[in-house]
This record gives structure tokens, sequence and C-alpha cells, in this order.
């Protein structure tokens, strides 16, 4: 037998999720959470959001940890930190679900019941492999989940987007090669994101989104994504001129010493 070194870290992250995912089953029934459903907010449009023309589109991530970095925010507050990122201009909010990143679902849940936060759509970002998943974002507010297509099978995938279109919740498939696209692509994404960052190994390369943008902005009518890695509007600005629509930063802003200056350089704003 294969000893657990020969995984990869997404490998490990996937064993561990599905049991996470079968013991969350034991104590919240799929069928308490599809009537939680009924009591939640409608969804609200990240494609929207993400397609604004009058400024670059910012997900704005709450992260409060990394596997490999530990704590990234020691004051952490993720209401707070919703609260900065809806004033400064972000166009939705990112938020890590998973234990490993140190964090929740109820984090999720209390964003959404922000009534300044309302209007701001929220992604459940997350390592989601299973119908039931699905139903726990749409019940705890999510406006939109990921879906990881280097691990996913395509047809598992095709099922999933499928489901949460039917409760009025798209996804972001997340790509990292060629053949990621080919799924993502084949599942008619509406949104792609490129992720820099290889979840095989934890390696960021912002030579992905150079190498990939062009072949998934091939596809009309695509909203495209870039992932992990970007630091600053320099960067932001290349990305652009590939055709890149929006950015989804997390690091650079969780580790920033003043966050409202952070999302204004990003935005390419001078500070009043």
């Amino acid at each position: 037998m294969p000893n657990n070194n020969s995984k990869t870290i997404l490998d490990q992250i996937v064993d561990a999720k599905v049991v996470e995912v079968s013991k969350q089953k034991e104590l919240v029934p799929q069928n308490v959470l599809e009537g939680s459903i009924s009591h939640a907010l409608p969804p609200v449009s990240m494609s929207k959001a993400l397609s604004r023309i009058d400024n670059i589109a910012l997900l704005a991530e709450i992260k409060k940890a990394s596997p490999s970095k530990g704590l990234l925010c020691p004051d952490f507050n993720h209401i707070t930190l919703a609260h900065t990122y809806a004033a400064n201009g972000a166009s939705g909010i990112s938020i890590l679900t998973d234990p490993r990143f140190q964090g929740e679902l109820q984090h999720l849940y209390d964003i959404k019941q922000s009534a300044t936060i309302q209007s701001l759509p929220v992604l459940r970002k997350d390592f989601i492999i299973d119908e039931y998943q699905i139903y726990e974002s749409r019940a705890y507010g999510a406006d939109l989940f990921l879906l990881i297509a280097t691990w996913l099978d395509k047809y598992l995938m095709r099922d999933l987007l499928c489901l949460g279109e039917e409760l009025g919740m798209p996804a972001l498939i997340e790509t990292h090669n060629e053949q990621d696209l080919e799924k993502a692509f084949e599942a008619s994404a509406k949104m792609i994101g490129i992720n820099n960052r290889d979840l095989t190994n934890g390696k960021t390369d912002l030579g992905i989104t150079r190498r990939l943008a062009p072949m998934a902005l091939q596809e009309k009518d695509k909203i495209l994504v870039c992932e992990s890695g970007i630091h600053g509007r320099k960067e932001i600005e290349e990305f652009e001129g590939l055709g890149v629509h929006a950015f989804l930063i997390g690091e650079s802003l969780m580790v920033s010493k003043n966050i409202p200056a952070k999302l204004k350089e990003l935005q390419g704003c001078e500070e009043s």
C-alpha cells in the first residue's frame, strides 16, 4: 500500500475532507440544510459584480491562516475585515471555510447576516467534493462556491456545478493547467479562475496566468479571475492587458498593516 508521504498536499487535504463531510452529515442531515435554504437570503450575483467596468474587480479574501505560513492575521476578526473590504471598493468577498486555514462556515453565515454587507456577493472557498457541501454553502448564505478542477473528475464537477445553479448559486471553476481548462469548458463554466499556486506542492508561479489566460479567453462570455501571487498594482496592470477581468487576493491583504490603503493601491487609486 502507498504510504501517506507519497501523497500530494492536495491529496491529503481531500482525504481529510472526505472524513469531515461524513461526520458533518451525521451532525446536520442534508434535509435540515435543505429546509434552511428556504430561509436564506437570495443569492447576490457575483458575475455582475466581477463584470464592473468602472474599476478593477477585486475579490478580497478572508483567510486567517495558511498551512504553510501559519497565522496570517493575529488580530483576526472576520466581521471587521468584511466591513473593511466592503467600504474600500471590493467587488466581492472570498471566505476560506476549511479548518486547515482556521476557517469556519460560521464566518460565512455571520458576514451574510450583516446588513451593510448583504449586497456584496460572497464566495465560499473550500475543497468541495460532495453535493452535501453545495446545500451547506447555500444554507449558510454563500452566493458562489469554488470547484477545483485539478482534483475533481469532470463528471462530478459538472454535477456539482449544475446542483449549484439549481439553487441559484453558480460556481467559480478553479484551474491550474490546460487539462483543467478543458474540464471547465466541458462543464460550460461561466466563471473561470486561474490559480497561480500549485495545490499539489504549494508553489506559486505567475507564469501560469500568462500561459493560460489567452487560452481561457478563446471562449466568449467567460469571466476570468486571477488567483494567488498578486501583491501589487504592477501585476494587476499586466494581467488586465491579457484580458483578465478580476483578481482574487488574500495573503497580501491579510498581512497588510493598512488594508484600506492596500486595496486603494491594488485598484490604482490615490489615497485622499
